[in-house]
């Protein structure tokens, strides 16, 4: 098998995806421990894999930002063209990446069979729908003889002392003591329908801090605040509120000191999963077995089976039966059942 000296993974879809990911840089590092490893991915991709051992180098590329333009993606080639790779793994599937590989003069390009332009990479996967996420991102090493062992397997993101020290200072402005127990809430998600309802949340929320005297933090991006406000008017016990008030990266610390975080079909979910962090995640629309669940040993799955799940691959913005059973009968004494075992 040849040894490659410089490789580019090229991930740039979303943050729970992009947590999915890490366990191929670990393969290839312990296959080529001598190489260079590059990740092209976003600039929120770029803060979840900071401080991970296993990549050299991230390349961030705002494709629906500051780089969304014709000019950007040139100049992306040409960079990528003067790092002068010898390997990329692609787990993205959009034409733009498969012509971009090619593009940069890179020899061995490895995708999937079921990419867009999927003829421009050198050794082609089939995408097996039937497995989880993590491991159909492993199967694009087949082509070079890796196998991977269950134990790694496992995603995981880094977190330094420093980060976690930061993070233990600011839970001291917050109230919030080494031995409280402290849960974390994620109400938020990109898709409407994927979001459980704020009266879920907020009923949940009351009971969490009514039963275990928890500190209850509610998370997510500046883009979930309002969501987080819709929770937050219905809570007769206010949660501490950190919507839209962390970095990605604070956000890991965060969640790294929680006892459990609970939330719909989202990054949290996968960011705690990454940090060996109890999760409950509640899906409605979509179903666990796409392979975007949570990827861990204490990962418990709420969902209500129904005739019309799934109905989308991501989650329309409206319930197409106009009904939303699938999230509004899942009721907070459920998810407080489930929430037990991880509280004794």
């Amino acid at each position: 098998m040849k040894v490659f000296k410089n490789i580019l993974v090229v991930q740039t879809a979303f943050p729970g995806d992009i947590v999915l990911t890490t366990p191929l840089f670990k393969a290839l590092k312990k296959r080529f421990p001598e190489s260079r490893l590059s990740v092209l991915t976003t600039p929120p991709g770029c803060e979840l894999l900071k401080e991970i051992k296993e990549i050299d180098a991230l390349i961030s590329y705002d494709k629906k930002g500051a780089d969304k333009d014709l000019l950007s993606y040139v100049r992306l080639i040409k960079k990528l063209k003067r790092l002068r790779f010898d390997l990329c793994i692609s787990p993205h599937r959009s034409a733009r990446t498969s012509f971009m590989v090619i593009a940069s003069g890179i020899d061995e390009r490895i995708g999937y069979s079921e990419a867009s332009l999927s003829f421009l990479y050198s050794k082609k996967v089939v995408r097996d729908d039937k497995l989880h996420e993590v491991d159909r991102i492993l199967s694009l090493l087949i082509p070079l003889d890796i196998n991977v062992d269950e134990e790694d397997k496992q995603p995981c993101l880094a977190l330094s002392q420093e980060s976690s020290e930061n993070m233990g200072k600011r839970f001291d402005e917050l109230g919030i003591r080494a031995n409280d127990l402290t849960i974390g809430v994620a109400p938020g998600s990109v898709w409407e329908t994927k979001r459980w309802t704020a009266e879920g949340f907020a009923s949940l929320i009351d009971n969490l801090i009514e039963t275990y005297h928890a500190k209850v933090l509610l998370l997510g991006a500046p883009s979930d605040s309002a969501a987080g406000n819709e929770v937050l008017s219905r809570c007769k016990h206010e949660p501490i509120n950190l919507v839209g008030k962390t970095t990605l990266r604070e956000l890991i610390a965060v969640i790294d000191r929680c006892r459990l975080l609970i939330g719909n079909d989202s990054a949290p979910g996968h960011i705690a999963a990454a940090r060996n962090v109890p999760v409950i995640s509640i899906f409605g629309p979509t179903v666990p077995s796409f392979g975007y669940s949570p990827f861990g040993k204490d990962v418990i799955i709420v969902e209500k089976e129904l005739p019309c799940r799934p109905c989308h691959h991501h989650g329309p913005r409206t319930c197409p039966e106009s009904h939303f059973l699938c999230m509004k009968d899942i009721k907070s004494e459920e998810i407080m059942e489930q929430a037990k075992r991880f509280l004794k």
